[in-house]
């Protein structure tokens, strides 16, 4: 099927139904964006995921180490407010960066920037930063999967902010790369 105007009215109902109205799901450039959408999904799901198993140890830890309080004992161990403090930031920073990524910015597809760039080599590029986002995003996932309340401490919270760091740098290099004129 020629993707020139044809005189047929058939043939053009057909490509009238097939590009949506004006989008052409079946176009590479679309597939691209659509990619690029899905990726960035999986690396929202993964840190959504981290947050939500934080948030059940934070939990755990506060049963296990922070004993209820009494007259005798009315202050709660000061070590163990500071590490369920430690669990808190690490749940809030994952969960900003989750929010970041979910509302990433994608190119504008209109006329006038296609003249200045490649839009699927963009859109190629873009995916590579995604990629190696959901990588680190999932390397997130699996290392709070397995921590527990022993093995919680500040080197245990260490490794977890500079993963959080890593995943949070990736998401500023893509926000950069779009900044720069193709």
């Amino acid at each position: 099927m020629s993707s020139g105007p044809s005189n047929d009215p058939v043939i053009q109902q057909l490509q009238l139904l097939l590009t949506g109205y004006g989008y052409n799901f079946y176009n590479s450039v679309n597939q691209a964006r659509a990619d690029d959408l899905l990726v960035r999904e999986r690396a929202s799901y993964h840190l959504a995921q981290a947050v939500d198993m934080l948030a059940m140890l934070r939990g755990e830890y506060q049963l296990r180490f922070i004993p209820p309080l009494t007259r005798a004992n009315p202050d709660p161990p000061q070590e163990a407010m500071a590490q369920v403090r430690g669990i808190e930031a690490a749940q809030q920073a994952l969960s900003n960066i989750e929010t970041h990524i979910r509302g990433m910015a994608v190119p504008t597809q209109d006329r006038t920037w296609w003249r200045f760039r490649q839009e699927q080599t963009l859109l190629a590029q873009l995916l590579n930063f995604d990629l190696a986002l959901v990588r680190s995003s999932e390397q997130v996932y699996q290392y709070v999967a397995q921590l527990t309340p022993e093995n919680w401490n500040s080197q245990a919270s260490m490794i977890l902010r500079q993963m959080t760091s890593q995943v949070t740098q990736i998401a500023r290099e893509r926000e950069r790369f779009l900044l720069i004129p193709m």
